[in-house]
């Protein structure tokens, strides 16, 4: 059973209120982004340059490229025996994990070498729509 109180913390909805303005911002933001891109491809434009202030700015079109190698094909196609010079091994830590809790491998020995790396902390929040129950709803 959870209890909840009749009004939200001031804090709460500041916090609400600065959000769906960020969210609004982020919105605008996107849709102005996206039609600039788009008058840049279509002009063949890679930058602009300006001055504020004496102080200068510089917007650029930039397009990453991410590069995936099909190795399943290329080992394929080179034989596994040249492919494999190429290739490295790495830790398997699904095989590690059942190594460890079958006994096979000391946990206290692995733990030496195991670094627990704490993450920022964040707030999430959900709004429910018609018809649709939030996590906390149907959890009970």
């Amino acid at each position: 059973m959870r209890i909840t109180p009749n009004e939200p913390d001031p804090l709460v909805l500041e916090y609400l209120s600065a959000r769906a303005a960020r969210d609004q911002a982020e919105e605008e933001f996107r849709e102005l982004e996206s039609r600039l891109i788009k008058q840049m491809e279509a002009d063949q434009r890679k930058s602009y340059h300006w001055a504020v202030d004496g102080r200068p700015h510089t917007l650029t079109y930039v397009r990453g490229v991410t590069t995936k190698i099909d190795e399943v094909g290329l080992r394929k196609a080179l034989g596994a025996r040249n492919f494999d010079r190429y290739t490295r091994r790495v830790l398997d830590r699904q095989a590690m994990e059942k190594a460890m809790s079958a006994g096979e491998v000391d946990t206290v020995t692995v733990s030496r070498f195991v670094t627990n790396i704490p993450k920022k902390a964040y707030l999430n929040h959900s709004a429910k729509t018609e018809g649709q129950q939030t996590e906390e709803q149907e959890e009970e």
